[in-house]
Formats: structure tokens, C-alpha cells, sequence
């Protein structure tokens, strides 16, 4: 049965229902980024966040059963965005690790990029003690796609350190390189009078990250 439209009495079709639900969802989603980006989850308001989004504060907990809840979401946004990236790069075949490695981290940019938010909330959760995102990567799908980066990209590392825990420093130092240059933007841009989410900047940062990487490891493959 069709729904009447409370402000002119026309006839909403399902269709149109769903796409105004997930018009909402994704101006709250959106608004949630950048306040979190700024405020953390501890200084952000649901008021502050449905303000940005332009919807009523009620509608935070009828989409996404409050503050808390919504701020999980973003992160495992972030993650599920990754992962789908990430997997047909590690499956793909004919590539050696090094060339699976360099679109890795270009794929790395990009989402940075695209989610200009994503490294500040990142960076945040470390200082609080990364109670969300530990919750959001032990989930097996997620925990996954660390595993498949070890087998399809890093096994190939030749031998010859000694530390049990060498991937866990690699993917760190790969982390770093990726998300320093978008946490650190507003000093970039201040400092430097450089845009750092434009294209052209985005660009060089993608070949920037690959030369610093592999003048680093590249050795180091068989």
C-alpha cells in the first residue's frame, strides 16, 4: 500500500521512500565525519551532527540508535571501504607482490583522499586508546584481509631479520606514510599554501609514497 505524503498528499512510491532513507542516511554519515574529525566522539553532539546533516536530532537514533553507535559505523565504513578495494588487488593474478604493493598504497591515497576525515578519526581513536577500531578489526571478514596481505603480498619477503613481529612494524610504516600527510593537511596548507586534496597533489603523493617505500624495502624482495 502506498504512503500519502504529509506535506502535499501525493502518493510516495516504495522506490522513493528508499532513496529519501538513504538521502538522509548519507547526510548524517557525512556530517557525522567531520564533527567526529574535529570533536572526537567524546566533544561531538548528536544536535552538532544533525545540524550539518539538516535532519532532526531524532532521526540519529532512528537510523543509527544514537552517537555511539553511529560513530562505530564511520569506522567500519572506513575498513569495509578498504577491504573492497584491497581484495581484487590481492587476488589479482599476473602481478607480482612489489606491483600488488604499489597499488595498494596508491588505493590507500585515494580513500585517504576521498575520506578526508578518515586519518583524523584514525589518528583520534589511537589516542583513546583505539577502543572502536579494535572492536570493528576483530571481526573475522576484516581480520581477513590482513591475512591475505601476508600471503599475497609479503611472503615473498626475503629472510633476514630476526623480529617475530616484522609484518606488524612494515604495515605500521605503511600506515604512517599513507595517513601523516592527510592528518597533518591544515599545516601543509597553512605552512606551504598547498591544497592537498587536489588532484594534482594527489597524484604526486601516490608516487611520492611508492619511491619512499620501495627505496626502503624493495631490496628486500626476492
Amino acid at each position: 500500500m502506498q504512503r500519502a505524503s504529509s506535506r502535499t498528499g501525493r502518493m510516495l512510491r516504495p522506490e522513493a521512500g528508499k532513496r529519501t532513507r538513504q538521502d538522509t542516511e548519507s547526510r548524517i554519515l557525512a556530517a557525522a565525519e567531520q564533527i567526529f574529525a574535529e570533536k572526537g566522539l567524546k566533544g561531538a553532539r548528536a544536535k552538532e551532527i544533525a545540524a550539518l546533516a539538516r535532519v532532526p536530532p531524532s532521526l540519529i537514533n532512528y537510523h543509527y540508535g544514537g552517537k555511539e553507535n553511529l560513530y562505530r559505523i564511520v569506522i567500519e565504513n572506513y575498513y569495509v571501504t578498504m577491504e573492497r578495494r584491497l581484495f581484487p588487488i590481492f587476488m589479482q593474478e599476473g602481478l607480482s607482490p612489489q606491483e600488488k604493493l604499489k597499488r595498494i598504497l596508491c588505493a590507500g591515497v585515494e580513500l585517504l583522499a576521498e575520506k578526508d576525515s578518515a586519518a583524523r578519526i584514525l589518528l583520534r581513536e589511537s589516542i583513546d586508546k583505539g577502543k572502536y577500531v579494535n572492536e570493528v578489526l576483530s571481526r573475522p571478514y576484516l581480520r581477513e584481509m590482513f591475512e591475505m596481505a601476508e600471503q599475497f603480498v609479503f611472503s615473498n619477503l626475503k629472510p633476514g631479520r630476526s623480529s617475530p613481529n616484522e609484518l606488524i612494524h612494515i604495515l605500521s610504516n605503511l600506515l604512517g606514510c599513507l595517513a601523516m600527510f592527510f592528518i597533518a593537511s591544515s599545516t601543509v596548507r597553512e605552512f606551504w599554501k598547498k591544497d592537498v586534496y587536489s588532484r594534482t597533489m594527489i597524484e604526486e603523493r601516490k608516487r611520492e609514497v611508492v619511491d619512499f617505500v620501495f627505496n626502503g624495502i624493495s631490496g628486500r624482495f626476492r
